[in-house]
């Protein structure tokens, strides 16, 4: 999609969208004449209330409306000012689904959208490597750990975003996914026999099945009627996720503890819209959104303790495997990395050294935590 100018940022309403389509592709990149803004559509699956929205969306987009207050990088390359970005907003579904929108970054209909490896299983395999269980309790940690890795030079980069025209620009990680039930408390992998447990898809799919369940990916604004209905009997969440989506109005259980998997989700531009920045304003955006990925986990992290109180008070019970039912926990969880990593490799990719290279990641940052 070519990039356009304008003066002032929009949200843009369903009921404008398909009129906006229309328009998406036949834009020009001519500048206005009095203006060197740019402007980017950005199209995700959540309400700007959520906390990818709130916490990470806007920041991003804030600061890139604003003019620079340092005046970094105001030139680009052939010594033009560079202005603002403003940006076409579109949350909450309004263009697709999860894989839609990926779609419709690479078609060149939008410039900006996730791109999460648990909807891309088959586009993204190798990035799901931190939806695997038991690496991360920190979300910042996660997440800077995952995108060194993304970043160029970086194998996932090279392997999977690269190839398809796609360039992270901050990475969320939402990590100590749990098992929340309706009816049966969970002390023992034995405990989900029989059970339909929702996923994000990817790797967690696997591991809810080592563990005994039935894994039923589906998107998180689809867990409330699929438990209400009963079409699922729990659903493996993030504490800081059950909250934008009501779920402890129909959820009574949950383990504690276990730390099952993680859900990552970048927030990508396509190479085609990157290579029509000036370096200037690609080195804001760069900015913007390194500081997106630190205002989103540290909001991951701060808000999760008053998540799980409240997810408590609305009559949710809590239980934490001891004994020999979590032996049996750690038992089945252990091998599924490197069932993961053995999977990969043997469909000729390089899942052994991804698996590798994300511990030695996490291990850095969380020495630099210290």
């Amino acid at each position: 999609m070519g990039l356009r100018t304008r003066r002032r940022a929009s949200l843009a309403t369903a009921a404008g969208l398909s009129l906006s389509l229309l328009g998406l592709t036949a834009c020009s990149a001519a500048p206005a004449s009095d203006s060197h803004d740019t402007t980017l559509t950005l199209a995700d699956s959540y309400p700007p209330t959520h906390i990818f929205g709130a916490s990470g969306v806007s920041v991003f987009m804030d600061e890139l409306s604003e003019p620079d207050p340092e005046g970094a990088g105001s030139l680009d390359g052939s010594g033009e000012e560079a202005g603002t970005v403003d940006f076409d907003y579109y949350p909450a579904g309004q263009m697709g689904t999860p894989r839609d929108l990926v779609s419709l970054n690479r078609s060149g209909v939008v410039d900006i959208s996730p791109a999460s490896a648990a909807y891309l299983s088959d586009q993204l395999p190798l990035s799901s490597v931190s939806d695997l269980p038991g690496f991360v309790d920190d979300s910042c940690v996660g997440a800077d750990a995952l995108f060194d890795m993304m970043s160029p030079g970086g194998i996932l980069y090279e392997e999977e975003y690269a190839p398809r025209g796609l360039r992270p620009l901050w990475v969320s990680v939402l990590p100590s996914y749990e098992i929340l039930t309706v009816d049966r408390q969970i002390d023992r992998p034995e405990d989900l026999r029989g059970l339909n447990i929702r996923t994000s898809g990817g790797a967690l799919d696997a591991t809810l099945d080592e563990l005994g369940a039935s894994a039923v990916s589906m998107p998180a604004a689809d867990a409330y009627e699929a438990l209400s209905r009963k079409t699922v009997d729990g659903v493996a969440f993030p504490f800081i996720s059950v909250l934008p989506y009501k779920l402890q109005e129909v959820l009574r259980h949950s383990t504690t503890g276990l730390n099952i998997g993680a859900f990552a989700i970048p927030y990508v531009i396509s190479e085609d819209s990157w290579q029509e920045l000036s370096p200037a304003t690609q080195e804001r955006i760069e900015t913007a959104g390194r500081h997106a990925q630190e205002s989103l986990c540290t909001a991951v992290n701060d808000e999760t303790p008053a998540a799980i109180e409240t997810i408590e008070q609305s009559g949710v019970s809590f239980n934490s495997p001891h004994g020999r039912g979590k032996t049996r926990f750690d038992e089945k969880l252990e091998p599924v990395r490197q069932q993961w990593a053995e999977n990969m490799d043997s469909i000729g990719k390089p899942g052994t050294e991804v698996l590798q290279d994300y511990e030695d990641s996490i291990a850095r940052h969380e020495r630099a935590a210290k």
